[in-house]
């Protein structure tokens, strides 16, 4: 399948870029590859494909396959998430919240960790409860703040859960 996806690929194919990128970046019915991956990532993102834009950005944000570049991975996230990428939403947020390759803004970051929240991502539930249980950019809401703490936990976010046991709500 992989021969299949790497003509697709080179012949332009944003989704069969992703998915050869993906392939490489995880070994599956080819050798791992970081580089290479990175290489394909890109192409697929810079054709506007959402995927690829995240996962380009993860790659970027940790040095994996190519210099680490907090900005770029950061720019990465922003394109995906503008087009309601659920993971480069609360990817985002955490770039956000914590300024690593941007500015620090506590509020951007909850606005995107919601919409991410929103769409059900797990992870991004359990963010926007802690921004909320701590008023980190967004109004201090405990009682809030245990409603998306809870809607993380039922998908089996252990961070969530855990949140929930120091409460004395588990």
């Amino acid at each position: 399948a992989a021969k299949w996806y790497r003509k697709a690929a080179e012949q332009g194919h944003a989704n069969a870029q992703a998915i050869l990128g993906a392939a490489l970046m995880n070994g599956q019915g080819v050798a791992k590859d970081d580089v290479e991956a990175a290489k394909w990532y890109r192409k697929a993102a810079e054709q506007g494909y959402a995927g690829a834009q995240c996962n380009l950005g993860v790659m970027l944000a940790n040095g994996q396959g190519v210099a680490k570049d907090e900005a770029e991975a950061a720019k990465w996230y922003r394109k995906a998430a503008e087009q309601g990428h659920a993971v480069a939403q609360n990817n985002l947020g955490r770039v956000l919240g914590n300024g690593w390759g941007v500015a620090k803004d506590e509020a951007e970051a909850a606005k995107w960790f919601r919409k991410a929240a929103d769409q059900g991502y797990d992870k991004a539930q359990f963010k926007l409860g802690v921004a909320l249980f701590n008023g980190q950019g967004v109004a201090k809401d405990e009682a809030e703040a245990v409603k998306w703490f809870r809607k993380a936990a039922e998908q089996v976010c252990l961070e969530a859960q855990d949140a929930l046991r120091r409460l004395g709500l588990l």
